[in-house]
């Protein structure tokens, strides 16, 4: 804008005369669009009309509502200043996901003009929780298709950046959604972008907001009443600072029924828990000077349950899962300190496989050392040791710790011990690691204090074998699965009806088998298989793929059994000479 011609153009309005706003001088309106007078000439000649009073009504009518918004950003700026509260939740919080998910299902998120569309991938449980059939995803061939399931899964919507309002309990509400780049940190200089989520109300109190953010997390627990959350640490590449864990998965809750252990020993390890997590149980450790910490060895063969216990007991108890590798070669003992740290007040901390992480004391080498020390210092005595020797000797040494020092990475043994139990470890948890091998294990990482509770996993016995087969083929739902018939012309079709009419058969008997039935059929095949001999997992592997036709499991169990055994063998045999 030419404000010089602007002020030409007052400056020459004639002596005491009053300029008309809604008339403004042919000079004024030229400052303010250029060309103007040029225009409005020719639209005067052509259709006898001027033109000066519609654009200085317009341009009037302009600065009014310009000076309108901007007056009011300020008055409301300082309204939310001094007269309105907010929290804020940013993506790093669980809490984040859990308003995000809220939003969506609320009115707002269906009348808003400004949405961002979320795919819903789904669980493998799907979108419901359900399995109720489907008759639409199969082809003519009977095969499910997933793509075509997947297909009517339809996105979620949920508000875009920026301001939107809703209601709640008849209160006003604005959710506010923003990226912002994020802080670098001393441990992650990367910076990246995050969001945050603003919850402002009126009011000079946080309370309404506070109470509706409980809202909230109470619905998304009820929604996951179910389900077992899974986390593991946070990759060091997302630019967060390190010591954060990430939500891996969840899954439905693992009853405590499938797990195959001794019921006393279950029962045992329940009633140990449910006593360590009692509110009350916090004082009474503080008042006798214990340290309120709770830890379990998990000790067997392979695919004997040990996991699958500590998922059980995260299912009775409500509590997550905090798995943690070892063997991870980024992590370092600050890292699991601060790992450990942020933990919250009641959880489960898995430690798998805690033997393959090499965590013992190097003997061998120590004596190793100790022995070539007092080579050299009788070599020195008897006067045989040249100078150049001794040199030689000396780097040797030197380079051997230097190349110790180089290949000494990740965690060390009493790293693991201070995460553990050291004075500024967190307290409330319940730490669980599993071994295959514990005799492997260092003494002073399963003594008690840190170990308070060691249980052996066998592999199947009589019992055990006869429950994995009864749950196996037992209908909780006392439901006939449903006959399907599919014909085809091509030999896939016609392979695939034969194969679904078998399974479809033998679902009916065995799904729809009286339970005394099902009792004999189990007793047979324990009969049938060795006692000691085979894991659960390998027993549930062989039923998994004749899930629905017990009569057949029956049949071929003999064979299976006797391949497995022989195979079992032929590796011990290898094992043996090497």
């Amino acid at each position: 804008m030419d404000f010089s011609k602007l002020r030409v153009a007052f400056n020459t309005s004639e002596k005491g005369t009053q300029p008309n706003l809604t008339n403004l001088p042919t000079n004024v309106l030229e400052a303010f669009i250029p060309g103007y007078g040029l225009i409005s000439k020719f639209i005067l000649d052509i259709f006898g009309f001027d033109i000066g009073i519609v654009v200085s009504a317009g341009l009037i009518l302009f600065a009014v509502v310009t000076s309108s918004i901007f007056l009011w950003k300020k008055a409301f700026s300082l309204f939310q200043m001094y007269c309105m509260s907010s929290v804020f939740v940013d993506d790093g919080d669980d809490l984040f996901d859990s308003v995000l998910a809220w939003i969506a299902e609320q009115r707002m998120s269906k009348i808003s003009r400004s949405l961002k569309a979320v795919t819903r991938l789904g669980t493998i449980y799907g979108d419901k929780g359900d399995d109720s059939d489907d008759e639409e995803a199969l082809d003519e061939c009977g095969i499910f298709n997933f793509g075509k399931w997947a297909a009517k899964l339809p996105p979620r919507y949920e508000p875009y950046f920026g301001s939107h309002r809703f209601w709640h309990k008849n209160r006003l509400f604005i959710f506010d959604r923003s990226r912002r780049e994020r802080q670098p940190s001393p441990w992650s200089p990367n910076r990246g972008d995050e969001e945050l989520i603003q919850l402002t109300c009126v009011g000079r109190s946080t309370k309404p907001i506070k109470d509706l953010l409980n809202y909230i997390k109470s619905w998304s627990l009820e929604k996951e009443k179910a389900m077992t959350v899974i986390r593991r640490p946070a990759g060091k590449d997302r630019g967060r600072s390190a010591g954060y864990w990430d939500r891996v998965s969840s899954r439905p809750s693992r009853p405590m029924e499938t797990v195959s252990l001794d019921p006393e020993q279950k029962a045992k390890i329940v009633a140990d828990i449910n006593e360590y997590l009692h509110p009350s149980s916090p004082r009474w450790y503080a008042t006798r000077g214990i340290p309120y910490r709770r830890g379990y060895l998990f000790h067997g063969p392979p695919g004997t349950g040990k996991t699958s216990l500590s998922f059980a007991l995260a299912g009775i108890f409500g509590l997550d899962i905090f798995c943690i590798s070892l063997l991870e070669p980024t992590l370092t003992e600050s890292d699991l300190n601060r790992l450990f740290n942020n933990l919250p007040r009641r959880c489960i901390v898995l430690l798998e496989d805690i033997d393959t992480a090499g965590l013992l004391r190097d003997e061998k080498s120590d004596k190793k050392d100790d022995d070539e020390e007092v080579s050299i210092e009788k070599r020195k005595n008897a006067q045989d040791f040249s100078v150049a020797e001794l040199a030689k000797a000396i780097k040797t040494v030197g380079h051997k710790e230097k190349n110790s020092d180089e290949l000494k990475q990740g965690v060390s043994l009493s790293g693991l011990l201070n995460a553990i139990d050291g004075v500024a470890t967190h307290e409330g948890r319940v730490l669980v690691m599993t071994t295959n091998h514990p005799e492997k294990l260092d003494d002073a990482l399963i003594r008690p204090g840190r170990v308070d509770m060691q249980v052996e996993f066998t592999l199947a016995t009589r019992d055990q074998i006869r429950n994995i087969f009864i749950r196996m083929y037992s209908n909780e739902n006392d439901k006939p699965v449903k006959q399907r018939s599919s014909t085809s012309k091509s030999s896939l079709c016609n392979g695939t009806a034969k194969q679904n009419t078998s399974s479809t058969n033998g679902s009916a008997n065995g799904m729809n088998a009286k339970p005394k039935m099902l009792r004999e059929m189990a007793d047979r095949f324990a009969k049938m298989v060795p006692e000691g001999r085979l894991s659960p997992a390998e027993i549930q592997g062989f039923l998994l793929t004749r899930k629905k036709e017990p009569q057949r499991a029956l049949e071929e169990v003999g064979r299976w059994k006797d391949a497995v055994l022989e195979a079992k063998e032929r590796k011990a045999k290898v094992v043996g000479v090497q």
